[in-house]
């Protein structure tokens, strides 16, 4: 291996550690906030997209139009099953779902699409 090599492997290798020091904790704090503030509507709402901003904020505009997009598919998505009678929440603010759960989509989302950039640069696409 040249040095160009070792020094490029490094720094993926690098990148990859501080992706996964970022998002882990991101996905934690998202499950956190909702699981022990859900009745706090506005308190979970603020804290979620005090998360999303961080987000966007680490990850520049890569993020935007992913979260933009999950947000809005994963409500639709909500907002089906909960017309089909699948279930409901007790506190519903908009289209019978709580305004808590736009962000929490969205962020959903943007984890995910930041594994599967991991995963690429670990190797595993394909």
């Amino acid at each position: 291996m040249t040095d160009g090599q070792v020094q490029k492997n490094s720094l993926r290798e690098r990148m990859i550690i501080k992706d996964l020091l970022f998002s882990i904790p991101f996905a934690i704090l998202n499950f956190l906030v909702v699981e022990f503030l859900y009745r706090e509507i506005m308190l979970t709402t603020t804290l979620l997209i005090l998360l999303t901003i961080s987000f966007m904020v680490y990850y520049k505009s890569q993020v935007l139009l992913p979260i933009f997009f999950l947000c809005m598919l994963g409500a639709v998505a909500e907002m089906s099953a909960i017309s089909a009678g699948a279930w409901s929440y007790t506190a519903p603010d908009f289209f019978n779902i709580p305004l808590w759960l736009f962000v929490l989509w969205g962020n959903t989302g943007v984890f995910i699409y930041r594994i599967g950039v991991l995963f690429e640069r670990v190797g595993f696409h394909k």
